[in-house]
């Protein structure tokens, strides 16, 4: 009678056990799905949140300059609900523009551009409260030796620092004319 008594409590203990680790290994399965989940959440709830445009004031993306240089007057909005820095960068996109007048890109030259605030101090980034707004200026200019009569195409980026893929752009295109003809 005892060896079964003992034999049942050893069989239910087993069973105890199976039950104990089979709840260890749920918890865990689920504890990585909860995991999952959240990181996922947040990475949504994250890109969801950015929201920002970044435009050519009086839609004045197609300009000429002389050599000496011209000013593009950009206007950032940070339309998120939370305050957010902008890293500014320009990118020579001469291979994939076209040019506004229908002529060949072949010839496209490269220019200079620099980011000034109104008080025409250099910028790098731009920190904006929600809703907010800032104009900002684009300063072209020409580097010596370069053709006139040619284009260049060179897209402006506004990359959220709150938001790592996100960022707003604007594409600027410049005639570079002969001071000769002017």
């Amino acid at each position: 009678m005892r060896t079964t008594t003992n034999l049942k409590k050893a069989v239910k203990f087993v069973n105890n056990c199976k039950f104990i680790f089979s709840f260890k290994n749920i918890f865990k399965k689920n504890l990585l799905t909860v995991l999952f989940l959240l990181i996922t959440t947040i990475s949504f709830a994250q890109s969801g949140s950015c929201s920002a445009s970044l435009i050519v004031e009086n839609n004045g993306n197609i300009r000429s300059t002389p050599l000496d240089g011209t000013y593009y007057s950009m206007v950032l909005t940070n339309n998120s609900s939370s305050t957010d820095t902008f890293v500014l960068s320009s990118k020579n996109i001469n291979a994939s523009c076209a040019n506004t007048d229908g002529s060949s890109t072949a010839g496209n030259v490269i220019i200079n551009t620099d980011f000034i605030n109104s008080e025409r101090n250099s910028l790098s980034e731009i920190t904006l409260s929600a809703g907010e707004s800032v104009n900002f200026y684009i300063h072209v200019t020409v580097p010596a030796g370069t053709s006139t009569q040619k284009w260049s195409c060179n897209k402006i980026t506004a990359a959220s620092k709150n938001c790592s893929n996100y960022s707003v752009d604007a594409v600027l295109h410049t005639y570079i004319i002969n001071p000769v003809n002017d």
